[in-house]
């Protein structure tokens, strides 16, 4: 069964008979604690007669509670069409960097496609290239009684050769498949496997579990698995190795025993929606031969009473060939009304007055076309007037090949000075 919820938007009534509540309190537990939120991610509320209301809040991805799937699109992101799964990976590519593998992301093609089932084709596609030349194997330290002497003497066990002398109690390195890695893929594909809607795929990690039944069914630890060093002739596992790792991070309690109640795949959705804009601004940043960088900043000089420096951090500051700040963005995880709420404003002018940007911006993510808002702010007190653009950023875009580019000329078009049509891909007024 799947339930398909809006971060921040409306809740899902459910019986709450299809659903172990416990295991969704330790679910929200875990994750809450994993990505250092101040709410449940799923907010549960019991409304009679045995029923429940379900709502996201802070996060997206999807996670499994027993047999139900919670599939979380992110509110920057227009649920009702069925992209934004796509468009969420395109922005994963960029977020996670090496982990995602961006060949997933052409729209035409894995449109249908699961946030679990784009993480198995991953781990399978690596699992294809890696395991062609063989899994790693390492030796482990065993003990064996032996009638000659292979390795070392075991000094703990000699009471053991003083009953049967003829037997040497001995520690030898043994050459195994049942590697830390080895279990970590065994385990990733049983749980793949469990979790994917294709017949197809599913059935191709059973294979994988079947060729590996060699291996332990237990998973390692997770300090174990984040221990995990691929040599030179291994490289084509590293996907695998990263989708077991995230798998492994969002286990739960039952998974030990075979089960993957809790498995899921869940993001902090303000971070990626943050990172995500300071990818755009860099690459922006760099068609024009500039940078960028996050730093905090102080001002103000205390000249009377007990007290410190006054601090703020802008999301992104754009730097000039010569290393002089040039413009200023903060992203805004927020819906974005007829305009910007007092404090951001606030915010963003105060931190280009203090590094000396007369051009500044509230970057918004939106799910369809809207054009800039730009304010010229006066200073009554002589200072130069500052230029303040909302600019919102349509993420639903990326369904489109050449979405990504849109949104990095649409930055770029503001650092210019212009406007950039989104609708028609032209610049067209100047400001």
């Amino acid at each position: 069964m799947r339930i398909e919820l809006q971060e921040y938007g409306e809740s899902h009534v459910i019986s709450a008979s299809i659903i172990n509540i416990n295991t969704l309190a330790e679910a929200n537990k875990r994750w809450k604690r994993k990505l250092g939120l101040s709410v449940d991610p799923i907010r549960v509320e019991d409304i009679g007669n045995g029923l429940l209301k379900l709502r996201a809040e802070a996060v997206t991805g999807v996670v499994r509670i027993g047999n139900i799937d919670i599939e979380i699109a992110p509110k920057f992101l227009d649920q009702s069409n069925e992209s934004w799964q796509t468009v969420l990976w395109r922005i994963l590519t960029v977020v996670e960097g090496s982990f995602i593998d961006s060949s997933l992301t052409a729209a035409e093609e894995q449109n249908s496609l699961s946030i679990p089932d784009l993480l198995a084709e991953m781990f399978l596609s690596s699992y294809a290239r890696g395991a062609a030349k063989g899994l790693p194997r390492s030796y482990v330290a065993e003990q064996r009684a032996d009638y000659t002497l292979r390795g070392q003497l075991d000094p703990s066990r000699m009471s053991e050769w003083a009953t049967r002398p003829w037997l040497l109690p001995v520690i030898t390195d043994m050459l195994t498949d049942n590697t830390v890695l080895a279990r970590l893929i065994r385990w990733s594909a049983e749980c793949l496997s469990a979790t994917v809607k294709s017949p197809g795929r599913s059935r191709a990690m059973r294979e994988i579990v079947a060729s590996l039944s060699h291996v332990s069914k237990s998973p390692p630890h997770l300090f174990e698995a984040q221990q995990i060093i691929l040599g030179p002739q291994h490289q084509g596992l590293e996907a695998a190795r990263l989708v077991g790792l995230l798998l492994l991070e969002g286990k739960g309690i039952h998974h030990a025993g075979g089960k993957h109640a809790l498995s899921g795949f869940l993001w902090n959705s303000d971070a990626i929606y943050e990172n995500y804009v300071y990818w755009l601004c860099r690459r922006a940043a760099s068609q024009r031969k500039n940078r960028v960088g996050k730093c905090e900043m102080t001002f103000g000089e205390v000249m009377k009473g007990n007290g410190s420096s006054l601090r703020t951090t802008p999301d992104v500051i754009f730097y000039n060939a010569e290393g002089t700040p040039v413009a200023i963005t903060d992203a805004k995880y927020k819906r974005l009304g007829s305009k910007p709420k007092a404090s951001d404003t606030y915010q963003v002018l105060t931190a280009g007055h203090v590094v000396g940007c007369q051009r500044v911006s509230l970057t918004y993510p939106v799910s369809t076309n809207r054009e800039p808002t730009v304010w010229k702010v006066q200073s009554a007190l002589g200072g130069n007037d500052i230029e303040l653009t909302v600019l919102p950023i349509n993420l639903m875009g990326l369904i489109f090949s050449y979405g990504q580019n849109t949104l990095i000329n649409t930055i770029g078009a503001w650092l210019d000075g212009t406007i950039f049509d989104t609708k028609n891909q032209n610049e067209y007024t100047e400001l």
